[in-house]
């Protein structure tokens, strides 16, 4: 009999607010199955940091009265964050006031120099690997080259079923990198003519965690790698632990009407500076925007408006279906 989630439960402490912010929507690559209006080249980058700055402290310190004091910043976007000239300066100037942890998404194309001159800024980066235009070697050399600044390193590969064994042998050059660092292939499920019903039951079974550093390595970093993990319970009174891509591939996200902890747990900044949560929802009773002066803030009650949620920082927080 299949089983069915009646709640999602959230890893993270409780303490956290994991936060992303898309400071571009300009990208130097241009994958086929990029998601629509992931760049769509209308917001080149922030122009005035300063007042970024000073609205990023204003939403930390409202959040703090929400008893979060730990804030996950996540520099991401379907533009490429490297290519924002203030990056490093941003990065460097919210860590003086706030307790924050920074992830870095990025493609991996700037030049082995650009992250010589950056690796101190970031605690975490992601490079998403892409079929269509990464130089392997070159990806390889700069995840190595963090790995050995300390730097938590992931190659996510994007596993384009049209293009699965270009993909798999991608993974399999990883695999022979100087260092371990992790490697996670991930379903492509939100770009036209993609989804999770495009790959085989062989290829599911493939998408996941394809390697780990050592037990020692993990052991020291455990309370981040948890953070993006989930307890789903079931109607049958079972739970299981998942990552985001485990509740898509399984199907467990239709998630419609469910009560959401979006604005509460997990909260997302587009490329034109607005809040929401990364599924579009507003997570505030008011406009905020974070290219301008933060306004007196409160959280709205969140009801999941998508018929499934395919989209992996809002997957994996708490929420629950109501009767």
């Amino acid at each position: 009999m299949k089983k069915t989630p009646i709640k999602i439960v959230s890893t993270q402490g409780s303490e956290v607010l994991q936060i992303r912010f898309w400071p571009t929507d300009i990208c130097n690559f241009n994958c086929s199955y990029c998601f629509p209006g992931a760049h769509d080249n209308k917001f080149r980058y922030p122009e005035d940091t300063n007042l970024v700055l000073s609205s990023f402290r204003k939403l930390f310190d409202f959040y703090k009265t929400q008893n979060k004091t730990k804030f996950h910043l996540t520099i991401s976007g379907g533009g490429e964050p490297t290519l924002w000239p203030e990056l490093q300066v941003f990065c460097n100037e919210i860590r003086k006031t706030h307790d924050v942890y920074i992830t870095l998404v990025s493609n991996g194309s700037r030049t082995v120099r650009w992250w010589e001159e950056n690796t101190q800024v970031f605690d975490d980066v992601v490079l998403s690997c892409h079929n269509e235009y990464v130089d392997i070697d070159h990806y390889i050399k700069v995840a190595d080259l963090l790995f050995e600044a300390g730097v938590k390193v992931t190659a996510l590969m994007l596993m384009d079923a049209k293009n699965w064994d270009k993909c798999t042998g991608y993974i399999d050059r990883m695999k022979t990198s100087k260092h371990p660092w992790f490697i996670e292939a991930k379903p492509i499920v939100d770009a036209t003519g993609h989804g999770i019903d495009c790959y085989t039951s062989d290829q599911l079974a493939y998408i996941n965690m394809k390697r780990i550093p050592s037990s020692d390595w993990i052991f020291k970093r455990l309370d981040d790698i948890k953070l993006h993990e989930s307890i789903t319970l079931f109607d049958d009174g079972s739970a299981t632990a998942n990552r985001p891509h485990e509740i898509i591939t399984n199907k467990w996200n239709m998630f419609y009407n469910w009560q959401c902890s979006v604005g509460k747990e997990s909260i997302s900044i587009t490329a034109s500076g607005d809040v929401l949560g990364s599924c579009q929802v507003p997570v505030f009773s008011c406009s905020v925007n974070i290219f301008k002066q933060i306004p007196v803030l409160t959280l709205n009650s969140i009801t999941c408006p998508k018929l499934d949620c395919s989209c992996q920082p809002d997957t994996h927080i708490t929420k629950s279906k109501v009767d």
